[in-house]
């Protein structure tokens, strides 16, 4: 661990210890997601349906930042996967001390810590959200920071380099989508099929809103559960 990462988790502690009712109030805020995605996801539908002389531009906006989403947690996933393994520091044995609120990471003994697929996802979400207001998207910046990224390495879900790291490929990844032509083309079709079959495309609108904003927890479940019946009837 660097020097960094271990001040921090070290300067953390030494407040959970002062401040004990600090770890159950982290512990809420990381396990609702309402708190965590739902609010910040809402401001997509927002500015979707706030009619203005812009309302075009910001729905070719609003596209492109799902589009950066799904792409994001896809990178993030496979950067977990193919770099070094990195435990938790609420899973490692040498700081067990640190962390009074160790069964929360039950599940997770497999899953590289870095980086953080939280960061990754929400921080291109609230890059989109920036493209398309900037006051609005530094109070998502802020929101995402304070509800999201920070009770992850109070927790000891993360290190601070894991969340630093996942958030510098979330904005990468929104800025690099929402300026390059594919993305015109792809937001320019979506939008056609939302004039053509408004019920369905907002039924799909709504669902993988849904799955942003908790992070495809049930999506994943969904597919988890699917690969063990395939392994049993193999």
């Amino acid at each position: 661990m660097n020097k960094l990462d271990f001040y921090i988790m070290k300067g953390l502690h030494n407040i959970s210890e002062a401040y004990p009712m600090l770890n159950h109030f982290f512990v809420f805020i990381s396990t609702n997601d309402f708190l965590k995605g739902g609010i910040v996801v809402s401001l997509l539908w927002f500015f979707w349906f706030q009619g203005d002389k812009n309302i075009n531009e910001k729905r070719r906006q609003i596209i492109c930042t799902l589009v950066s989403c799904l792409i994001a947690i896809a990178i993030g996933r496979l950067l977990a996967r193919v770099l070094i393994f990195r435990e938790r520091p609420v899973l490692n044995e040498n700081y067990a001390s640190f962390f009074p609120n160790k069964h929360i990471a039950d599940g997770l003994y497999l899953n590289s810590s870095m980086p953080s697929d939280h960061a990754v996802m929400f921080c291109a979400l609230a890059t989109g959200i920036f493209l398309i207001s900037k006051k609005i998207g530094i109070l998502a910046y802020i929101y995402i920071s304070c509800f999201v990224l920070f009770p992850r390495v109070y927790l000891g879900y993360h290190y601070a380099t894991d969340i630093i790291t996942g958030a510098a490929i979330g904005i990468s990844i929104t800025l690099i989508y929402s300026f390059i032509k594919i993305s015109d083309d792809i937001s320019s079709r979506v939008m056609q099929f939302s004039i053509r079959y408004k019920g369905l495309f907002y039924l799909l609108f709504f669902w993988l809103s849904f799955q942003i904003g908790t992070m495809f927890d049930s999506s994943r479940m969904i597919a988890h559960y699917i690969g063990i019946l395939i392994l049993h009837s193999v």
